[in-house]
């Protein structure tokens, strides 16, 4: 399929992603987006049916609901992929050693006739004989050529087929970490990242800072101006903090207006003062409609920072760093609190 073909399929499919998810009076969280996202492309019969199913009964989208579909749906459908690929890599060998033992068998063969050549090399061989002993020994070279060229090209069209597996799963287990909406990492891909990102700092005895963000009644943004709107802020927002951050920093969207941003290498001062030039680049951003120029406001995020501490589990990283943001929240919002 031409590329600009597939744009315009996932452009359609983004449109009406977020029709139904305005029709249904959701959020975009990352679990609705890809439930959505898949029904909307139609890949996925099993769960268009069960979608459909859904609403024939008449019943609401509630978030246990949401997160069923996605474990049953998408999350089994992934590992399904996976054994997918397996099977098509067992098929694979499976052809590559037929090729070599038929070679093999083949090279066999030659090798007997050839001895049986060697044999019949005897003195007083008349020119007759003589001829048909050549004849005989190029049939048997051409043989072995054949043969040898035939198993190259098996070989080199079964390492482009292991190199198109390789890529599919690279691309499975880029987009299964990845929020579709705001393309940055989502909240496995953020998790999955976290364990060895405090591995390293602690090996390494270097700081790590997390700053939690969370956007500012972002409900009353969906309320007042639609929830294409709401997608559209996420997106600048997910946009500005990865533009503000180093190459070895992560931000990641871990919650429908909720961000996570790592920091490798970063003291807890030098935390907070990434906090604090992010509130302060967000205060400077007006908003505006893209079809009128029509100014929707400023934004607002509130902050919370902590650093990594020496006894210190994972958990209680992220719950400290949920305390400051809890802080910020409580003292009016569109502030840094740290812990």
């Amino acid at each position: 399929m031409p590329l600009e073909d597939t744009i315009d399929d996932s452009r359609k499919n983004l449109r009406l992603t977020l029709e139904l998810i305005s029709q249904h009076n959701l959020t975009a969280e990352p679990l609705t987006y890809s439930i959505w996202y898949e029904y909307a492309s139609g890949k996925n019969a099993d769960l268009n049916a069960a979608i459909d199913r859904h609403l024939e009964s008449k019943k609401s989208f509630t978030e246990e609901v949401i997160q069923k579909f996605f474990n049953q749906y998408i999350a089994e459908s992934q590992i399904k992929l996976t054994e997918v690929v397996r099977e098509e890599l067992k098929k694979l060998f499976a052809e590559i050693i037929e090729a070599i033992k038929a070679t093999s068998q083949h090279f066999s063969e030659s090798e007997n006739q050839l001895e049986n050549i060697n044999q019949a090399l005897v003195p007083n061989l008349t020119e007759a004989d003589v001829d048909l002993l050549v004849e005989q020994i190029k049939h048997e070279i051409k043989r072995l050529e054949s043969t040898s060229s035939s198993l190259k090209e098996q070989l080199q069209q079964a390492t482009r087929e292991i190199d198109q597996l390789k890529t599919k799963m690279a691309q499975y287990r880029n987009e299964a970490f990845i929020d579709p909406l705001t393309r940055i990492d989502n909240r496995r891909g953020f998790e999955e990242k976290l364990e060895s990102v405090i591995d390293e700092s602690t090996a390494d005895k270097t700081p790590l800072c997390l700053i939690m963000a969370d956007i500012d009644h972002f409900k009353q943004i969906n309320d007042t101006h639609g929830h294409l709107v709401g997608d559209n802020v996420l997106r600048v927002v997910a946009a500005t903090i990865k533009n503000a951050i180093r190459g070895k920093d992560l931000v990641a969207r871990i919650g429908g207006e909720e961000f996570a941003v790592l920091l490798p290498d970063t003291p807890f001062e030098g935390g907070l003062k990434v906090a604090k030039n992010l509130q302060h680049t967000f205060e400077c951003i007006d908003l505006k409609r893209k079809n009128n120029q029509e100014s929707l406001g400023k934004i607002s995020l509130s902050f919370g920072v902590t650093a990594f501490r020496k006894d210190d589990t994972v958990e209680r990283f992220l719950q400290r760093a949920d305390e400051a943001l809890y802080h910020s929240k409580n003292a009016g919002r569109n502030r840094v609190s740290g812990l």
